[in-house]
C-alpha cells in the first residue's frame, strides 16, 4: 500500500484502466505481467532474427531433399516477409503483428493463403527447435478461398487449338499434347527433354529434381498422344523451343480462342481422365498428388462420360493408316 502511494497520479490512472480491461476478460494485473514477462524472457534467451532463421531453414529443406522448386518459391515468399521482420527476434513476433501483415498483403485470398502457408513453415521450424512454445501462425484467420470448380477446355475447344498448332507452329504441339493428355505441369513441361519421353515403352518420366514434389513418377502414355507425338520421335534435347511464348499466342489467334485458362490443359487432363477411368488414386498419381481426396472432391462429375470419350479420340489430322488404332476403352 505504502508503494502504492508512491505511485504517480498518470501511473495510478494507468494502473486503474489496466485493471478494468483485464477484468473483461476474467484476468488480474497479475496474470498479465506475468505473461508479460515469460514473453520478454523468450525473447531474450532466443536472439535468433528472422533473417538468420530464414537462413537457416532454407538449408535444411535442402538436405531434406526437397526440390529446388520448393526451395526457391519459400525462399521468394520468405524474403517478402523478412523485408518488415527480417530483423526482429523470431520468438518475439506475435499473432497480432502476423494477421494484420497477413490482411494488408495486396491480391487474392488464395496469395494470402499461399503466403500464411510459407510463413507458418517458418514459424514450424523455429517451434520444433523449441524457439517458440507453438507456432502463432496457426492462430491467424485462414482465408476463405472460393470453391469455383477449375476451368477447362471444352473438347472442341482443345481439338481447334491442337488442328492451330498444327499448321501455325508445330514445334509447340508436344508441349500442348503432353499437357492436355498427360497432365503433366507447365514447369515440369519446361524441363522436360526428349529423352525423358519413351514412345517405345509408352511412358513419360518426371524425374524427381524435375518435379514439383521431389518425387520421380512415370505417366503413361496414351495412344492419342503417342499419335500426336510419333512426328517427333527423333527430336533431341529439350522438348519447348526457342520462342514458344509467341508461338503459343499465334496458335491461341489461329484457335479463335477468346481466353486460355489458367493450367487450362493440366484440369482438363484431370477432369477427362478421371470421367474416362473412374479412378481417382490412378489419377491422382500421374498428376503427382499425394492424395486422391482432392482430386475427387475437385473433378468429380466436371465432364460427362460422352465429352470423355470424345476428348480421347482426338487425333492428329492425317491419314488412318498413319494412326494408332485404338478402342474407346484403350485408356483404362
Amino acid at each position: 500500500m505504502k508503494k502504492a502511494i508512491g505511485l504517480s497520479q498518470r501511473e495510478m490512472s494507468d494502473f486503474i484502466e489496466a485493471k478494468r480491461k483485464l477484468a473483461a476478460y476474467g484476468e488480474t494485473i497479475s496474470e498479465a505481467v506475468k505473461f508479460r514477462v515469460n514473453h520478454l524472457e523468450r525473447v531474450r534467451k532466443c536472439k535468433t532474427t528472422v533473417a538468420e532463421l530464414v537462413t537457416e531453414l532454407l538449408e535444411a529443406k535442402r538436405k531434406d531433399g526437397r526440390s529446388e522448386i520448393y526451395v526457391r518459391d519459400l525462399r521468394n515468399i520468405l524474403a517478402i516477409f523478412c523485408q518488415d521482420f527480417g530483423k526482429r527476434p523470431i520468438a518475439g513476433i506475435t499473432v497480432e503483428e502476423l494477421e494484420k501483415w497477413l490482411r494488408a498483403l495486396p491480391g487474392s485470398p488464395k496469395t494470402r493463403a499461399n503466403f500464411r502457408a510459407n510463413i507458418s513453415v517458418l514459424f514450424g521450424h523455429a517451434a520444433r527447435l523449441q524457439m517458440l512454445d507453438s507456432n502463432p501462425v496457426l492462430h491467424t484467420a485462414k482465408p476463405k478461398l472460393p470453391e469455383n470448380p477449375p476451368e477447362i477446355f471444352t473438347v472442341d475447344e482443345l481439338q481447334s487449338l491442337l488442328q492451330a498448332a498444327s499448321r501455325v507452329a508445330p514445334d509447340v504441339v508436344p508441349m500442348l499434347a503432353i499437357g492436355a493428355f498427360a497432365g503433366v505441369r507447365d514447369a515440369e513441361i519446361k524441363r522436360l527433354d526428349w529423352h525423358e519421353i519413351d514412345l517405345a515403352r509408352g511412358h513419360i518420366e518426371i524425374k524427381g529434381a524435375k518435379a514439383k514434389s521431389a518425387r520421380r513418377r512415370i505417366i503413361p502414355i496414351q495412344p492419342n498422344l503417342a499419335a500426336w507425338l510419333r512426328p517427333f520421335s527423333a527430336m533431341k534435347g529439350r522438348l519447348i523451343p526457342e520462342g514458344y511464348r509467341s508461338s503459343l499466342e499465334r496458335v491461341r489467334k489461329a484457335a479463335s480462342l477468346a481466353s486460355w485458362p489458367q493450367n487450362g490443359l493440366r484440369h482438363s487432363f484431370a477432369s477427362y481422365r478421371l470421367a474416362a477411368c473412374f479412378d481417382a488414386p490412378r489419377v491422382a498419381v500421374e498428376l503427382g498428388h499425394t492424395s486422391p481426396q482432392m482430386l475427387y472432391s475437385t473433378y468429380r462429375e466436371l465432364v460427362l462420360p460422352e465429352e470423355a470419350e470424345r476428348y480421347w479420340k482426338i487425333v492428329p489430322a492425317v491419314k488412318a493408316e498413319n494412326l494408332l488404332s485404338f478402342s474407346s476403352n484403350a485408356i483404362a
